[in-house]
């Protein structure tokens, strides 16, 4: 074989085992279900959403905690979802235009929707990436272009240096006070930011999300904030807290607001424990508990409430917790 020849061959099989072509870059950098989705043990058929006292509960009902914890995950959810359902809409097209360090879909628009969409990814460093989804209404100038969603990703990379799709770490904002500006719009207001790390398919994986001033769901006039931090390993189950600040103890002529912190543990089986802290606003130097642990099958096993009159409380924590000592969270 001549030298030519082996260049030659060489060649052919550079190219076709080569790098990532640039379009599939700039795809494989948005996230993904994988990366954010907040898991939970889920009950089949299950209802997921209760706001029922835990005090109206007995041993062996579905725990009213881990329903909570549930349909807590199930909102949060919903928000980073639609954040992906959007991205994913986008860049079913080929980029619009594509270089070096940038890639534009759009803008594009469904055939009977109102609002034009675009998504820009730039390339910013070395496996560092930075997005922005854009919004106008169909017919307006392209100056009128809002930022619904911003959000940057750092990728993880395979042994050739190449992203890997569906892992690494970032943060993304949704808007709703300027999507609330477009034709097509939901009736949410405030915004809502998700901070995820998942380096690989053994790591343990976090979502972190803050919702800051979004409508108060007892009252449409008044606006909350809300935290929430998710972490979970792979066959070793998880940990889901949340902590929401407004009026829960309605004191006569006082609207002050107290903190509401709950932090949900739970093994691979399913089997968990809710601690739950109540505390400031009219409660002053008081601190209302309740901490409830579920079995395999999210019955409740053990459950104490230092604010229900007649002190409820049933279970031996040794025997019935998969946890057996209360964590309350750090929020």
């Amino acid at each position: 074989m001549t030298l030519r020849k082996s260049l030659l061959i060489s060649a052919l099989m550079l190219a076709g085992c080569g790098r990532m072509d640039r379009e599939e870059e700039f795809r494989s950098v948005l996230p993904t279900k994988e990366m954010v989705e907040v898991k939970t043990p889920e009950k089949s058929g299950q209802a997921l959403t209760s706001a029922e006292a835990v005090h109206g509960q007995g041993k062996g009902d579905l725990s009213e905690l881990y329903k909570l914890t549930r349909a807590t995950t199930v909102m949060v959810n919903g928000g980073t979802l639609w954040v992906l359902g959007l991205v994913d809409q986008v860049t079913k097209y080929p980029p619009t235009t594509l270089t070096e360090d940038t890639a534009v879909w759009g803008p594009h628009t469904e055939a009977l929707a109102r609002n034009t969409w675009k998504l820009t990814v730039k390339k910013t460093g070395e496996n560092t990436y930075s997005y922005t989804v854009s919004a106008k209404a169909k017919e307006a100038q392209d100056s009128a272009f809002v930022d619904v969603i911003t959000g940057t990703h750092t990728a993880a990379v395979d042994a050739a240096g190449e992203p890997l799709k569906g892992f690494g770490k970032g943060e993304f904002t949704l808007d709703w006070n300027k999507q609330a500006t477009l034709p097509e719009h939901d009736e949410n207001v405030g915004s809502f930011t998700v901070k995820y790390a998942r380096e690989d398919n053994k790591s343990a994986a976090t979502v972190d999300a803050a919702f800051r001033q979004v409508r108060d769901e007892n009252d449409a006039s008044k606006r909350v904030d809300a935290d929430y931090r998710y972490a979970a390993t792979p066959a070793q189950g998880g940990q889901f807290d949340f902590k929401i600040v407004q009026d829960w103890f309605k004191a006569e002529g006082s609207a002050a607001k107290e903190t509401l912190t709950i932090k949900s543990r739970w093994l691979e089986s399913g089997a968990g424990r809710s601690d739950v802290e109540l505390s400031g606003g009219d409660l002053k130097s008081e601190t209302a508990t309740a901490n409830e642990c579920w079995d395999t099958l999210f019955a409740s096993r053990y459950l104490r409430a230092s604010y229900a009159f007649p002190q409820v409380q049933y279970g031996i924590e040794a025997n019935d917790c998969a946890f057996a000592t209360a964590s309350y969270s750090s929020l």
